[in-house]
Order: C-alpha cells, then sequence, then structure tokens
C-alpha cells in the first residue's frame, strides 16, 4: 500500500473518459498521471475487463493511475450498487492501480477505508460553495476518516469561492494532501492555480470537459505552464472583454515563458476589477491589467 509520505499522483492529471486512446495522448504531453474514469468508460461501452485493463496500459506507459468509479450523485454514471463498487475498486487495486477516489461518506468508501486502501476522498457539490463553517466542518470529518487525501470541489458564484478553494488547499496542517478547487467559469482560475497553492493535481480532460469549468489539457500545459507553477509564482491578472483574452493570455504567458519569468497571465472578465484587487493577495495578483 501507498503511505501518505509518497503520494502517487502529481501535476496535471489527464482524464481518461472517453477512449483508451487518452492513455497514449498522456504520455505523449509528458504527464505523470492519469485518472481512469472507469464509470464514464463503462458507460461508453467498454467491458469491465478492458475498463481494468486500461490500469496495465497506463502503467506501461510509466504513468500513475487513479481509478475512480464515480456515482450519479457526485456527476458519475455508474448505477450498480455499492457492494458491486467495492468489488470493482478491489479488482482495480489488485490489477495495479495506485489509488481510488470515492465520495465521502458513501458505503463503498467505508468498506475501502476498513481495509486501509489507498484512496482520496472527495466531496462535490455542483450548485453551491459551502460556508466557511460548513468547508471546516466537512474538512475535519473527511480527515478523521484518514484517507491519503481529501478533494473538495463545489461550485463558485463569485471569484470570492474561487479564492476560497486555493486558501483551503494552503492552509492543509497535516500529511492528508488537499486537493481543491471551484467548479464552474468563475471558478476556472482555481483549477490553473491550485498546484501553485499547494494541491498534489489538478484535472484536465482530453476532449469535452468533464466537470464545469475543466480547462482544456493543452491550455493548462502549454498556456498557463500549470507543471511548473509553485508557492513562488505570481499572478497577473488580465481584466478585459472575454472576446480578447485567448490571445492577450497566451501573448504574455508566451513571454514570461521566454524570459523564465515565474509569473502567469490569467483572463478576467473586466467587471471582475473590483474583486481581483479586494483578493489581490490570496490569489497572489501582482498586476492587474487590461492591456
Amino acid at each position: 500500500m501507498q503511505t501518505k509520505d509518497s503520494f502517487p499522483l502529481q501535476g496535471v492529471i489527464g482524464v481518461v473518459a472517453n477512449s483508451v486512446d487518452e492513455i497514449n495522448a498522456a504520455a505523449t504531453k509528458g504527464l505523470q498521471c492519469v485518472e481512469l474514469r472507469a464509470d464514464l468508460l463503462l458507460a461508453g461501452g467498454l467491458s469491465l475487463t478492458q475498463v481494468l485493463d486500461t490500469i496495465q496500459q497506463a502503467k506501461s506507459h510509466g504513468l500513475a493511475s487513479l481509478f475512480t468509479l464515480r456515482h450519479p450523485t457526485h456527476g458519475g454514471k455508474f448505477t450498480g450498487s455499492e457492494d458491486d463498487r467495492v468489488s470493482i475498486n478491489q479488482q482495480a487495486l489488485a490489477a495495479g492501480a495506485d489509488i481510488i477516489d470515492l465520495e465521502w461518506n458513501t458505503d463503498s468508501a467505508r468498506q475501502m477505508l476498513a481495509i486501509n486502501a489507498p484512496i482520496i476522498l472527495s466531496y462535490h457539490d455542483f450548485n453551491t460553495m459551502p460556508t466557511d463553517a460548513e468547508l471546516a466542518d466537512l474538512t475535519g470529518n473527511m480527515q478523521r476518516d484518514n484517507p491519503m487525501a481529501i478533494k473538495v470541489v463545489p461550485t463558485a458564484s463569485s471569484l470570492a469561492d474561487a479564492a476560497k478553494m486555493l486558501q483551503w488547499v494552503a492552509s492543509a496542517e497535516n500529511n492528508i494532501k488537499r486537493i481543491g478547487f471551484a467548479m464552474g467559469q468563475t471558478g476556472a482560475c482555481s483549477r490553473i492555480l491550485t498546484i501553485a497553492h499547494g494541491a498534489p493535481i489538478t484535472y484536465a480532460s482530453f476532449g469535452e470537459a468533464v466537470a464545469p469549468g475543466q480547462v482544456e489539457i493543452d491550455q493548462l500545459l502549454t498556456n498557463y505552464r500549470a507543471m511548473s507553477l509553485n508557492s513562488k509564482s505570481s499572478v497577473v491578472a488580465i481584466a478585459a472583454d472575454s472576446t480578447q483574452h485567448e490571445k492577450l493570455t497566451a501573448a504574455l504567458n508566451q513571454q514570461y515563458h521566454d524570459a523564465q519569468k515565474n509569473q502567469v497571465a490569467i483572463a478576467f472578465l473586466a467587471e471582475q476589477t473590483d474583486d481581483l484587487n479586494t483578493y489581490k493577495e490570496m490569489l497572489r495578483i501582482t498586476e492587474i491589467t487590461s492591456q
């Protein structure tokens, strides 16, 4: 079994949800790990045997694997019983999966925790953001189960929500890793910056996003250089009309790359300028420009 000091996932994790060909794409792009969304692969027509075979396919490319059989209440498509989920997750670990993801407070998670399985306990809210008190209670309850990592992904309705999740990631105090960001378009910046605030991974799709606000993988790797962001990285906020965002951020980030600057340009809507000033420190913004 993995220990908490040897967390197996790092950097941008590619979400394999549509085809096993995405494993090859992950290796080609230089990723260290993939999430095998078993529920989506099964729903797409693969047999359980074929899905379990993807674990060894990932390993053959030098990729660590996170095996996820997501329940519909958390955005997944697996409709079997909790006992079925336990059985399949056990088979996945036996086949070589490095770690599994199961939703906190589910029967399947409790059973896998009881056998000390390497696990990310996850919590998703596709509608709202918890209050500070709710987030603190949730964090304490999840950590008491002593998983390798906890993942909390609520939905942002404001820049304050994105900043809250980055602060939550950065405030980890023990050896239980925190994976967190906010869903929705407003929360996209937290997906880009979460590694820089201490999360071991951020998720990226190869094609159509599998969660609201998910950033396309080439954007994360090439434009935002997410794999190289760290605790010293600073942010240049582009507050402009959305039609200008892509060109402005691409041009600036290329400049930073060429100059070997530990900076990243991220686009925000012009009407968010006041919020950018309010949360400047939390988002590590050193400059706000509309260039």
